[in-house]
């Protein structure tokens, strides 16, 4: 069986966090234009013509029949937004790496409660959010405790 191909767009490197580990928490990162993505996704138009996941959210994708996924730490979620995703039924990627002393501990003071804020939201209005999870050398001596968490 054929995996579907994926594509990721990072249209910036902006992000409002600060993880120790993260080389991409510059929120004053340029943003990629949207005729960019569009070139993008033009040319992956006659690339592929099986199914294309794209974790981000764009049009004039033409007959690229695409999957949409988001990747966000949630915090500037609004129910809003998080309606319009629902209605789209774009499925929602986070961050948190286990409870909020570990999390804390290696994303910056504050990043669990933010992120739960948004998770709140998102189930609030339909969206099915799921985490990812860094193990740095400290957080793996916790393991156990982050798995059940």
């Amino acid at each position: 069986m054929k995996s579907p191909f994926h594509v990721m767009i990072i249209p910036t490197l902006g992000c409002p966090s600060k993880c120790h580990y993260c080389w991409s928490s510059d929120e004053g990162s340029p943003r990629m234009s949207i005729e960019t993505i569009r070139e993008i996704t033009e040319w992956l138009k006659d690339y592929r013509s099986d199914q294309v996941t794209l974790p981000i959210l764009a049009g004039g994708l033409g007959h690229l029949n695409p999957t949409f996924a988001l990747q966000s730490n949630l915090w500037r979620l609004t129910p809003e937004l998080a309606r319009i995703l629902a209605e789209y039924n774009i499925p929602i990627g986070s961050s948190i790496d286990g409870p909020e002393e570990i999390n804390d501990a290696q994303r910056g003071k504050g990043y669990f409660q933010k992120t739960m804020r948004g998770y709140e939201i998102a189930t609030a209005n339909g969206l099915e959010v799921r985490f990812i999870c860094t193990f740095t050398r400290l957080s793996v001596e916790r393991k156990e405790e982050i798995f059940n968490f």
